[in-house]
């Protein structure tokens, strides 16, 4: 059970930095909604995630590089040259980046109303890259709490910081987004050094050109495909915003960020599971990967279930804590929430591919899905608005997870289900039900009281009841763990 300890240990950790950057973000989302003048709102988002998206692509892969390269060496104690194979996947990514932002920067005048403010978002592209990487590299060693310090909590904290007193100072949107690019600039630096302190016990060696090719090889179909893979996440809200602009915009760019909220466990597990996908693949152990692949997906799909139980019944009062005029948005969200359930379902199918090497395949199934996505959204948001685009993003992020299932069936010959699976219908009933009637209970009080209710209603239920869906071993092994925290036993 050691790599179950070392999975649920750094899981934990990154779930507690996930709810920290959580509550940063959509403090930030609250703030801006909140202070900024309607529509300024979807404009700061549309520009701060072109710079994001951006930089998925610019990093040139070498953020998984460096977590599939770190992990495969340090499984076959080879470690002497990755500090400076690192700092070479760094590099790369830092000079990619660079043209990024050129190519952005003389893109800007034809994008209209956004030209200015994606500009302004362009500075940050180099910084966020920089960060992924030598955070990559950390995880290659097993190792999380630099991303909980520098990714989680650190530079969203530090946004709605600078943010913040940028906004009390009289600034406006522009102000905003350069307070991100600022964030990224102090998350870069941080993450550096925690990484020059993790691999100082390295041996010096140079990377030799063999190893740094090896590493551009991997990269060279990962830098488009992750590029696909960060527009899949919002390319609906920039098609939306070439046909609806103000409240609807406002609402929907809440909705979207509120949906991905559901991949709290999901994104907590894939990234610790990563390293264990590629070491283990790398020394053919095929088993032992299956069965952690199950158990981290049931894990995963057990602790999202009563998060999306508590969003799916109180969506509106979610939204009004945003803005009263968002109420808009509470269909679109219920099938946002849809969609990410499924990616929850299928498990860290994505990050499998890439670690095992199957890079182009992952730039095929992105390529699908953003020509699914793009093709919907601007065939049903013409037709339905806002809730033709929440579709068209929920169906092509449910397909492109099913086929890589199957790719990952077939390829690296495992699949994260059994039949354990169907115990959890009890805890979820029961959760839904429970939900439900605290959100009744409570009807037409204020929006934070609501959604207490239902979450409270909705939790307890489901953690009464959630011992008897898990399989015996690990229920015995959270009874020795609360035994040996001298804690309440239910």
């Amino acid at each position: 059970m050691n790599d179950e300890r070392t999975l649920a240990a750094g899981t934990a950790l990154n779930v507690v930095g996930l709810c920290a950057g959580i509550a940063a973000a959509l403090g930030t989302q609250i703030l801006l909604g909140r202070t900024l003048l309607p529509g300024a709102f979807g404009v700061v988002t549309v520009a701060v995630q072109v710079a994001f998206v951006a930089a998925a692509g610019s990093r040139f892969g070498m953020d998984m590089a460096a977590v599939r390269l770190v992990a495969i060496g340090r499984g076959a104690a080879e470690q002497d040259h990755l500090r400076s194979l690192v700092n070479r996947c760094a590099a790369v990514a830092f000079a990619a980046s660079v043209a990024v932002v050129a190519l952005l920067v003389a893109a800007a005048p034809f994008l209209g109303d956004y030209a200015r403010p994606i500009a302004l978002a362009a500075a940050g592209v180099p910084f966020i890259a920089l960060t992924s990487v030598y955070l990559g590299a950390a995880r290659g060693l097993a190792q999380m709490r630099q991303t909980l310090y520098v990714f989680w909590i650190g530079q969203p904290v530090l946004w709605i910081a600078i943010a913040g007193a940028a906004i009390a100072a009289g600034g406006g949107t522009d102000a905003v987004i350069l307070s991100y690019d600022a964030s990224w600039l102090v998350a870069s630096v941080g993450a550096w050094l925690l990484w020059r302190r993790e691999a100082a016990a390295f041996a010096g060696r140079e990377a030799t050109w063999p190893e740094v090719r090896s590493a551009l090889r991997f990269g060279l179909p990962r830098a488009p495909a992750a590029l696909l893979a960060q527009a899949i996440f919002w390319a609906d809200l920039w098609v939306l915003a070439a046909f609806e602009s103000g409240t609807d915009l406002d609402a929907y760019s809440a909705a979207a960020r509120v949906s991905q909220v559901v991949l709290l466990f999901l994104t907590s597990l894939s990234l610790v599971f990563s390293p264990f996908a590629a070491d283990l693949h790398a020394r053919g152990q095929r088993e032992r990967l299956d069965e952690l692949f199950k158990r981290s997906t049931r894990w995963a799909l057990a602790a999202t279930l009563p998060l999306l139980i508590v969003l799916l019944v109180a969506a509106a009062d979610v939204l009004e804590a945003f803005s009263s005029r968002f109420d808009v948005g509470e269909s679109a969200l219920r099938i946002l929430l849809v969609g990410q359930a499924a990616n929850v379902a299928t498990g860290s199918v994505g990050f499998i591919l890439i670690m095992t090497g199957f890079t182009t395949l992952d730039l095929l199934d992105n390529a699908l899905g953003i020509v699914l996505l793009v093709g919907l959204a601007a065939a049903l948001t013409a037709a339905y608005g806002i809730e033709g685009t929440a579709v068209a993003s929920a169906f092509s992020i449910a397909a492109v997870n099913v086929v890589r299932l199957l790719q990952v069936r077939r390829r690296v010959g495992i699949q994260p289900y059994e039949r354990s699976y169907l115990a959890l219908v009890l805890p979820a009933a029961a959760a839904l039900a429970a939900a439900i009637a605290g959100n009744v209970l409570v009807a037409g009080r204020a929006w934070w009281v609501s959604l207490l209710a239902t979450a409270a209603c909705g939790v307890a239920a489901y953690t009464a009841l959630l011992p008897f869906a898990l399989p015996p071993r690990e229920r015995a092994a959270i009874g020795r763990q609360l035994r040996s925290l001298r804690l309440p036993l239910p």
